[in-house]
């Protein structure tokens, strides 16, 4: 059994924002929801923590149907993309104030609050307030408040977003290694596919309605289950070519649209094909799988010849922009191109 199982989850404002949304989340296991910002996210997690009532569906946690159950009786941990700091407590207060609001011992609460302070690295700043440490400090307080409870689910809103990109590759690296988060079931949600694809045991897609699909971030990535899973993850964005399929004796190819262009068909990938009877399909190439070869060389059968139309340096990569007909082509190189 799942530590938190959603079943059928409903959830409508103005328009269906859930429609009957599945998931579960292993104890210790880190799943990661992405997508685009408005698609429902934060309503997932706040209809989890019980801040929304959903029209249908349930939410058990450990077993336990928590779906009519108030905020305060579902022990889980929401840390918010804004910190919601108190801004006249100190750090050390901060972390400290759900321990507090349940009474624990004072030698509990200062060891829990060290413990934490000292996994995130802000054991120095206990006795600063808000208003005296920086963007990711407090950051790393609001995650700390959360880190120091014992909940059955942490429920995780784009926690690091809005951090600058040297902060945010710290913080992703010290979730791998907190060990508070591998006791019990964690649902993160971002609308960054790096930081999913980086964070995540699991990764769900998230659509209009629900998860689009969900699975490794290999598979993901990789196999993408629809256009709207393709197009959303990867950056520079993935290229989606219509094409026309051919197919004479035991050759299969593909006629890409505006280009005149036929590229043939490996057998395992006319295998892939032997099934469907259409005869359009949305080839799918990562900028990463073109190469720039010279005119005269590779294999002429898939060598195709395209007019460069920008290059933009992105560190030890660059993105090219490459016109293929009338197709457009993202294509990702080395900085010596």
């Amino acid at each position: 059994m799942a530590l938190l199982e959603i079943r059928g989850l409903c959830k409508a404002f103005d328009h269906v924002v859930l429609d009957r949304l599945d998931l579960d989340v292993e104890a210790g296991e880190f799943l990661v929801v992405v997508g685009p910002s408005g698609i429902g996210k934060t309503t997932l997690l706040r209809c989890v923590a019980g801040l929304e009532t959903p029209q249908a569906g349930t939410v058990r946690i450990r077993g336990t149907d928590v779906t009519d159950l108030p905020p305060y009786r579902r022990n889980v941990a929401l840390t918010f993309e804004s910190y919601a700091l108190y801004p006249h407590l100190t750090v050390f207060e901060n972390i400290a104030s759900p321990l507090r609001a349940r009474r624990r011992p004072a030698e509990e609460i200062r060891r829990k609050v060290q413990e934490v302070a000292r996994l995130l690295r802000i054991e120095h700043i206990l006795d600063h307030r808000p208003g005296e440490i920086s963007g990711g400090q407090k950051q790393r307080t609001a995650l700390g408040r959360t880190l120091v409870r014992d909940p059955d689910v942490f429920l995780l809103d784009e926690p690091i977003s809005h951090l600058d990109a040297k902060i945010r590759h710290e913080l992703r690296e010290q979730f791998h290694h907190l060990e508070e988060l591998r006791r019990t079931a964690t649902l993160y949600v971002t609308h960054d596919y790096a930081e999913a694809l980086s964070l995540g045991d699991r990764v769900g897609v998230m659509g209009p309605g629900g998860l689009a699909q969900i699975g490794s971030p290999e598979e993901v990535f990789e196999r993408p289950r629809n256009l709207f899973v393709a197009r959303h993850l990867g950056q520079p964005t993935i290229n989606l070519l219509p094409a026309g399929l051919r197919r004479q004796d035991d050759r299969v190819s593909l006629e890409l649209e505006g280009t005149g262009v036929r590229l043939p068909l490996a057998a395992p990938q006319a295998a892939a094909l032997a099934a469907y009877r259409g005869d359009r399909v949305v080839l799918g190439v990562r900028p990463h799988h073109i190469a720039l070869v010279e005119s005269a060389g590779g294999d002429e059968a898939t060598t195709l010849e395209a007019r460069v139309e920008l290059y933009e340096a992105l560190g030890a990569k660059g993105v090219l922009l490459a016109e293929l007909g009338t197709t457009r082509l993202n294509v990702l190189t080395p900085i010596d191109v």
